[in-house]
């Protein structure tokens, strides 16, 4: 899970603290992951070390979310790494479980949601770490760089089994981003609770 965004909109605020439903981000991001994941990594500058958890550090301050995914697939037992940003509040095993089963033959297993590709909900294979090498050393943190290099899938998000598929990946990126989660909540709240998406 990524949770070491500097969150510049929210003036600094952890973002994985943020509650829609009952919980924190963080508590119910790692409660997905924690019911089929053999292993699970936070990556943070910042956390303690969680009991059950590894908390991987960024080999090199700076270098955004790519950097992240490149020390946790560093850092990764397995050679496949599910990669979830920690401020998606309506993230669901179902989805996630959807991308794990499209992993065979390719290098990266990404959503495509109607605000466009997904490259922080997504399967990263330990076969990318030589391209991300690669592009960080020339300073190029984009996502999306080292592709060329590698077999990459997307998958729309009409085909996840979600209550609000186009919403499954949305990111909580600014103070509107919350408020149009806040409303997506209220407006969801009976079929959520009942189905145990956001407990």
């Amino acid at each position: 899970m990524l949770a070491g965004g500097r969150a510049r909109r929210f003036g600094g605020q952890d973002k994985t603290q943020l509650k829609v439903g009952q919980q924190s981000l963080l508590t119910r991001t790692l409660a997905i992951l924690d019911s089929f994941c053999a292993e699970t990594m936070i990556s943070s500058n910042t956390l303690p070390q969680l009991e059950g958890r590894r908390v991987i550090a960024d080999r090199q301050k700076g270098q955004g979310p790519l950097g992240a995914i490149y020390s946790c697939l560093l850092a990764a037992s397995h050679p496949h790494l599910l990669i979830v940003a920690g401020d998606m509040p309506f993230i669901t095993a179902a989805a996630l479980t959807k991308l794990w089963y499209e992993k065979e033959d390719f290098d990266v297993i990404l959503p495509q949601s109607p605000d466009g590709l997904q490259p922080l909900a997504g399967i990263y294979k330990q076969s990318c770490i030589a391209g991300i090498g690669r592009q960080l050393q020339n300073n190029n943190f984009k996502i999306r760089g080292f592709f060329a290099e590698v077999r990459v899938k997307v998958v729309t998000c009409s085909d996840f089994p979600d209550i609000y598929p186009d919403n499954t990946f949305l990111n909580i990126n600014s103070p509107d981003d919350l408020q149009r989660a806040f409303a997506l909540y209220r407006k969801t709240e009976p079929q959520i609770n009942r189905l145990n998406f956001l407990p």
